[in-house]
């Protein structure tokens, strides 16, 4: 199945060489409570799999919300292809665990609700949806309501709609984590295919191990504290293209989950969580 995404209209951003996503010094905290991350420094590079691994509380998402730019730090620097965010972050693409499909809309028409919201036209809106729709295997259910789909063909409904405007990064917060093992596991291989395919660079947060050592090309385990922080930093040794049937049983998988439950259960010895 092969489909070719075309690249988003040339912006500044398309120009930029150097880190997607990046953070240095960072503090951030709510109203007078104690900074929930202290001098956290860290960045994501084009094309990119990286993985937040870590304790429930510890930061995870906060981080993802700052690349959305819904949060502001309270000292460091925030910056996405090179500039400050500020404000509501629109070349990000972002996906959680809730089911947030409209029951009362088709899949095609979900898909292609943010790109009618940004007053897109309809031919632009058509091809994009049938071409997002082909890559992730769902033309056949275009016309389907969400009550119609499995939760498998759902995860990858919403999987499309969070791509569809062809973001720099895409944001993903435990997005199968109400799936069960098999089909966590076949959403696994979809989403690395997908991705790979079209070299979309992703930040994916999880407490999942196994999950982290599948996906990732690198992983940064986030704990300690308070403040959290990133408590060390991980590169995995399978390439761009494993073999996820064959990777679970592997040698190598094995030490890379005790290598990532070592570090994880660190950080959580360190922290208060």
């Amino acid at each position: 199945m092969a489909v070719t995404m075309k690249k988003a209209k040339a912006g500044s951003n398309d120009f930029h060489d150097g880190p997607i996503f990046e953070v240095r010094n960072l503090h951030i905290g709510f109203g007078d409570a104690p900074d929930i991350l202290g001098d956290v420094s860290m960045s994501i590079e084009k094309g990119e799999f990286l993985t937040l691994l870590g304790p429930s509380g510890c930061g995870k998402t906060t981080i993802l919300n700052l690349a959305a730019g819904l949060l502001t730090p309270r000292s460091g620097y925030v910056r996405f292809a090179g500039k400050d965010i500020k404000g509501v972050n629109t070349d990000v693409g972002y996906m959680t665990q809730d089911d947030t499909l409209l029951p009362w809309q088709s899949v095609r028409k979900n898909v292609g609700l943010p790109l009618k919201l940004r007053g897109v036209g309809k031919d632009e809106i058509d091809e994009r949806v049938n071409r997002l729709l082909k890559l992730v295997d769902l033309t056949h259910a275009a016309d389907l309501l969400p009550s119609q789909l499995s939760g498998g063909m759902r995860r990858r409904g919403l999987l499309a709609r969070s791509m569809i405007y062809e973001p720099l990064l895409l944001l993903m917060d435990e997005p199968f984590a109400a799936l069960d093992a098999q089909l966590r596991h076949q959403m696994h291989a979809e989403l690395r295919e997908t991705v790979n395919r079209i070299g979309q660079t992703v930040m994916f947060v999880t407490h999942d191990i196994a999950e982290a050592a599948k996906l990732s090309d690198r992983v940064l385990i986030v704990g300690g504290g308070p403040p959290g922080g990133i408590v060390s930093e991980h590169r995995l040794p399978f390439g761009k293209d494993r073999d996820f049937d064959k990777l679970r049983f592997s040698d190598e998988f094995a030490r890379v989950e005790r290598e990532l439950d070592e570090a994880l259960h660190g950080a959580r010895k360190a922290g208060k969580h």
